[in-house]
């Protein structure tokens, strides 16, 4: 499914002007996972097929420096967009079949950077950018259980401001 046919599906239409509760369910996260056909991000592949999360976090890093008469100052010194994605294995899930094939799973480098947006599906608003896709579990669970996956989109630099038009990504 791609990002225009998921919002569709919800029935929403972003607008930059909403005001009022965000859930996380109005994140949405699509992912270029094809070379050609998703040259926007409204033909990204969304992540969300049985996907119980897809938390995003700002990690930050930072230098302490003391100073005489001052004492210690903190300087923040970078940030990097981490979005952790987990769930449970659904195969035919473009999204899933993508990141969980051996070129990502055992891929290094330029192999495993992926472009990507994230962003509110009340208002349209968030990012776009690149990021390392990195799994840490593929199959995961006991007997009887579903199959889990866990995985993290990473940054790569600073991502763009980004706002959703139905009209071309």
């Amino acid at each position: 499914m791609t990002v225009k046919e998921a919002l569709t599906a919800a029935g929403i239409t972003p607008n930059p002007e909403y005001t009022g509760v965000e859930t996380a369910d109005d994140m949405v996260l699509g992912v270029q996972t094809e070379a050609s056909g998703q040259e926007t991000p409204d033909k990204y592949t969304v992540v969300q097929q049985h996907v119980t999360e897809h938390s995003g976090a700002i990690n930050a890093s930072s230098s302490d420096t003391a100073y005489i008469r001052t004492g210690t100052v903190t300087t923040k010194t970078g940030a990097q967009r981490q979005i952790t994605i987990n769930g449970e294995r659904f195969a035919g899930d473009p999204f899933q079949d993508f990141a969980l094939s051996p070129k990502i799973l055992y891929g290094t480098g330029q192999d495993v950077v992926v472009k990507y947006a994230y962003f509110s599906l009340r208002t349209g608003k968030g990012e776009q950018g690149e990021a390392a896709l990195i799994v840490s579990a593929d199959a995961s669970g006991a007997a009887n259980n579903p199959r889990g996956f866990s995985c993290a989109l990473n940054a790569i630099g600073k991502p763009a401001e980004y706002t959703y038009s139905a009209v071309g990504g």
